[in-house]
């Protein structure tokens, strides 16, 4: 089945786009050879919104890491809270040999980045390039800190604003090693009013978004 042309988003969307803050993904490198790997995380996090950076953390040795570490590059793709893509989640999770790209087991389709060498997968919805701003290893973890170069997004994702349509985005969380195979929708919103008066209510306050 062919996939829909993606959405390029402008920079002034990027962080209306990863949402919410705290994402299930698949992130995606390459080694010196240009071969492609793609591996699961469960936590990738928006750790700065200007400019917009994500963060992740993997284990040394891992081929993300490696990869990370010699090309500093790496695409951070978001899937839906849908059957199949978070079955082809848990089989890009898997440990296969270093050198095999675990897109075709799971059969996830690449596509070329648009500013860096890693491919977006063209399954998933959203799609945010990146180059390694810092890093920082401690204990047998790699702490990956990316700053975004480009993001796209298949089309009905978000508006022409780039806001989340939230019920066709559908982000997942995962719940953790503990629980193993389980996951949970991120999609349901619900709009706090400030109910607190004091003079610090209006400071930041920001006019809000519409809810797709």
């Amino acid at each position: 089945m062919p996939f829909p042309e993606l959405i390029s988003a402008p920079e002034e969307q990027w962080d209306r786009l990863f949402a919410p803050s705290s994402c299930l993904t698949t992130i995606t490198t390459v080694d010196g050879e240009g071969r492609v790997n793609a591996a699961s995380f469960g936590t990738c996090t928006r750790v700065c919104h200007d400019p917009v950076s994500l963060a992740f953390a993997v284990g040394v040795g891992k081929d993300t890491c490696e990869n990370v570490l010699a090309t500093g590059e790496f695409v951070v793709n978001v899937p839906s809270f849908e059957r199949r893509q978070l079955e082809q989640v848990r089989i890009a999770g898997l440990n296969f040999d270093p050198g095999v790209s675990e897109l075709e087991p799971a059969g996830l389709t690449a596509v070329p980045s648009t500013r860096v060498a890693p491919p977006r997968i063209a399954d998933f919805g959203r799609h945010f390039e990146c180059t390694v701003e810092w890093t920082r290893r401690w204990r047998d973890r790699l702490l990956v800190v990316g700053l975004v170069r480009a993001a796209s997004y298949a089309p009905g994702i978000a508006d022409e604003s780039g806001y989340l349509c939230w019920e066709r985005a559908r982000p997942a969380h995962f719940c953790g090693w503990p629980y193993e195979d389980a996951f949970v929708a991120a999609y349901e919103v619900m709009r706090i009013d400030m109910v607190h008066d004091g003079p610090e209510a209006g400071a930041g306050e920001r006019p809000a978004p519409p809810v797709r």
